[in-house]
């Protein structure tokens, strides 16, 4: 009866070890099925910081100030869900466009900053692009200011998404 029993216990522990390893097997092949999705290994993500030219690290360096500076203007995740979210309207600024817009905004809302250092934080955070896709909230707004010089609305929230496919800009006029 003893040796029934040693044969019934080495068969249960053959049958626990192959249900242990049939686990890890399929275990593997689930994990070599994410890793073809949308699941990014550690080893493949890079610090693509190294890839930004030395005008659009300058433009980071620049907005980054600004927000450090204030509440009016901040950066995000690229791609995230804003509030105010759907945008009221949505259109395409210049470079040149977004600078008047920048200005108007550290003019406004920056003047502890010395106006020599808003000048040059404005000229340097709008070349990291030469266009810019701005989504605008009319519905979040500190108030309202018309830009005369480049008839752009500056008021309610602008959500400038995807800067360099990086992060995502918000001004609060």
């Amino acid at each position: 009866m003893e040796s029934v029993r040693i044969s019934k216990l080495q068969w249960l522990m053959s049958f626990c070890l192959l249900l242990v390893c049939l686990s890890c097997t399929t275990n593997n092949k689930k994990a070599k099925k994410q890793n073809s999705g949308y699941f990014v290994p550690i080893k493949s993500v890079q610090n693509t910081d190294t890839l930004l030219t030395t005008k659009q690290q300058t433009a980071f360096d620049a907005l980054n100030s600004i927000q450090v500076q204030g509440i009016y203007l901040y950066s995000t995740f690229s791609g995230i869900h804003h509030n105010c979210l759907p945008p009221d309207t949505s259109f395409v600024i210049s470079q040149a466009e977004l600078l008047v817009a920048i200005e108007t905004l550290l003019e406004r809302h920056y003047t502890h900053i010395q106006a020599e250092q808003r000048a040059r934080l404005a000229n340097e955070s709008v070349l990291a692009q030469e266009e810019y896709l701005v989504l605008q909230c009319n519905g979040y707004s500190n108030g309202t200011m018309n830009d005369k010089r480049k008839n752009i609305p500056n008021s309610g929230s602008w959500i400038l998404p995807k800067i360099l496919g990086r992060r995502d800009i918000v001004i609060e006029w």
